[in-house]
């Protein structure tokens, strides 16, 4: 009997092990599935809910959006014709490894002046509270604002089935926003992605 069980414990390591490797081939297009979440497919060219965000904490990252005040924001008021929002998780493996390779997109919009007005990005720590945002923040030296989203409500209106995901919006001040791109996973290039957005977006 005692055999028969070190047998089992030694094929479930192996199973496990497995699993890990395969898991860590997938490299940057791995995404870490999340429980409970919207399983149909949001699709591209829809007009996204109307929902509100809370207001960022700091004056830089205010100013960055074009947004004053305090209380919640909705997408339409940030000063962008187009807004990138990458959901993470401080817990995704995934979200971590990209982490420099995201702040890198955020330079190069920056470094461009045709760009940088009309593009903005944001985070969404889905399932995670400030305090795991903030530290996401600090650890991976993040330049763009972070919001939490501990219930996992604006993921979910999102549709957003795991991190990290990107999602690409066309902000309309006036009227609802609709949805142009929607990945899962990484992304390879840097460059790419941006001239893919671009390009998606219609900006010029």
């Amino acid at each position: 009997m005692e055999k028969n069980k070190k047998r089992m414990v030694f094929i479930l390591f192996i199973l496990f092990a497995s699993l890990l490797s395969e898991s860590a081939s997938l490299g940057s297009e791995a995404i870490t599935v999340l429980g409970n979440q919207v399983k149909s497919d949001p699709g591209n060219n829809t007009n996204i809910p109307v929902f509100e965000l809370p207001m960022p904490g700091s004056e830089r990252e205010k100013s960055y959006l074009g947004l004053s005040g305090t209380g919640n924001f909705k997408i339409g008021q940030i000063k962008a014709q187009v807004l990138i929002i990458e959901v993470f998780s401080f817990y995704c493996p995934h979200c971590q490894r990209t982490a420099s390779q995201v702040n890198e997109l955020y330079k190069k919009i920056q470094e461009r002046p045709d760009m940088k007005e009309k593009i903005k990005m944001i985070g969404i720590g889905v399932n995670n509270s400030i305090y795991e945002v903030d530290s996401y923040r600090k650890r991976y030296k993040v330049p763009f604002p972070l919001i939490p989203d501990e219930n996992m409500e604006i993921s979910k209106m999102l549709g957003v089935r795991g991190t990290p995901t990107y999602i690409g919006i066309k902000v309309n001040g006036k009227g609802t926003q609709k949805r142009f791109y929607f990945e899962e996973g990484g992304f390879q290039d840097t460059q790419q992605f941006l001239t893919e957005i671009i390009k998606l977006s219609g900006l010029k």
